[in-house]
């Protein structure tokens, strides 16, 4: 019962706000606060591990493991919802190199092992190969666990269920848009904003941002989680990755710095500085047309680093 209430007072957050910016070349441009949600479960981790978590919990499961590289906000995000719901977790990272050298972690890894999270390196192949590796059936076999096994990036279908939520508080604070923009990682953020935004039945494209590069796969990852028969119209753009996962160029890097000036909006360097850049450059570029309205999902990020 413990663990169901603090889930509760986790995880059940009132609606974040919907934050209206001046209008660029005519189009209307607002930001859906998400980065606003909670200081370590931030954003699209908070919608995406709750019923993950009310599920763990139902089951009377004790653990949680799940998989993500040295610098995910995911990793973070998941260690702290189990610490905070009762809850033991694994962390599963790439890159072996870090495992005996710990005066190289970064503030994601610090942070999740100060949460009470285990953390295992894998080698690049053992990541690839994630839970089907020997390397993680071992470790498990030795711990005698069997935990409830999150996907990279949080992304299945309770994370779906959780991240459609937000489609119903934008209804609740605007009427209709023409386009809804999200960064992607692993395709569940835009996957659930499409199935939520088509049970609106709103004529709203949904536009994700790819922060890695040669991410094409996220067409068919996004495909297989999309629920919805006939879902509303969506793209992704491949051109915003600024060089690739936890890379930023100069010009979205000057781009962040000049938005957050303005705005006093922080921007986290791995997602929200290529999707903000990038709806200001469909504007430009025509893209996105004058006269339609446009809600850029804040996916938050900001413990990995904000970009100053």
């Amino acid at each position: 019962m413990q663990k169901r209430a603090n889930w509760y007072k986790v995880f059940n957050i009132a609606n974040t706000p919907l934050t209206i910016l001046d209008s660029y070349k005519g189009v209307n441009i607002s930001v859906k606060r998400d980065d606003l949600n909670h200081k370590i479960i931030q954003g699209n981790k908070l919608r995406k591990l709750k019923y993950n978590i009310k599920y763990a919990i139902e089951k009377k499961i004790a653990t949680i493991a799940t998989f993500g590289g040295a610098w995910s906000n995911h990793i973070i995000a998941t260690a702290q919802a189990a610490q905070l719901t009762g809850l033991s977790s694994i962390g599963f990272i790439r890159g072996d190199e870090l495992a005996n050298n710990p005066s190289k972690w970064n503030t994601c890894l610090i942070q999740a092992q100060q949460c009470g999270m285990n953390l295992v390196f894998l080698n690049r192949k053992e990541y690839r190969e994630k839970q089907n590796s020997r390397a993680v059936k071992a470790y498990l076999a030795k711990q005698g666990k069997q935990p409830y096994l999150i996907p990279e990036g949080g992304s299945n279908k309770l994370a779906i269920k959780g991240v459609a939520e937000i489609c119903k508080e934008i209804s609740q604070q605007t009427t209709p848009v023409t386009h809804i923009v999200t960064a992607c990682g692993t395709g569940g953020t835009m996957a659930g904003l499409i199935n939520g935004i088509s049970q609106l039945k709103w004529h709203t494209k949904v536009i994700g941002i790819p922060v890695l590069k040669g991410a094409q796969f996220l067409e068919n990852d996004t495909k297989a989680l999309i629920e919805i028969e006939n879902p509303v119209k969506w793209q992704l753009y491949y051109d915003y990755h600024a060089g690739g996962y936890a890379k930023l160029d100069k010009v979205t890097s000057e781009f962040a710095k000049k938005f957050t000036h303005d705005t006093k909006i922080r921007l986290d360097k791995i997602y929200t500085a290529k999707s903000f850049y990038a709806v200001y450059d469909l504007i430009e570029r025509n893209q996105i047309k004058a006269n339609s309205s446009v809600i850029i999902l804040h996916t938050g990020g900001l413990q990995g680093g904000v970009v100053e």
